[in-house]
């Protein structure tokens, strides 16, 4: 990734952010759902899944976002922390994978506004 590409991408996360903070300003009524299976098995489940290849950045994007609410919901903040920042590593290597795929011309959206 170089490094216009990452700031294009830095650009489109902060937009998204922005409009969303701005569309729902509540972001939820619960961080964890609690009557839903737990994340401890879902963390087990997709790392089970992943063991096996091919390795594919769907599973790898889920993988770490049971990681990361996993560890909130066992009081590790700091390892939730942690796994979130891993969750965002990985988007962003999502959206470097889109990007490279597009024609040079789709690359650049019009004042980085979104469609919603």
């Amino acid at each position: 990734m170089n490094s216009k590409q990452f700031i294009e991408i830095r650009r489109l996360i902060e937009n998204e952010f922005s409009h969303a903070v701005t569309k729902h300003p509540k972001f939820c009524d619960s961080f964890i759902d609690e009557s839903a299976r737990t994340w401890a098995e879902a963390e087990t489940r997709i790392k089970a899944h992943n063991s096996q290849p091919p390795e594919c950045a769907d599973c790898v994007l889920m993988e770490e976002v049971a990681e990361a609410f996993n560890a909130y919901s066992h009081g590790d903040l700091e390892h939730s922390l942690r796994e979130f920042a891993q969750c965002g590593a990985v988007v962003m290597r999502c959206m470097f994978f889109v990007m490279e795929k597009k024609p040079e011309k789709e690359n650049h959206s019009k004042n980085g506004e979104t469609k919603d």
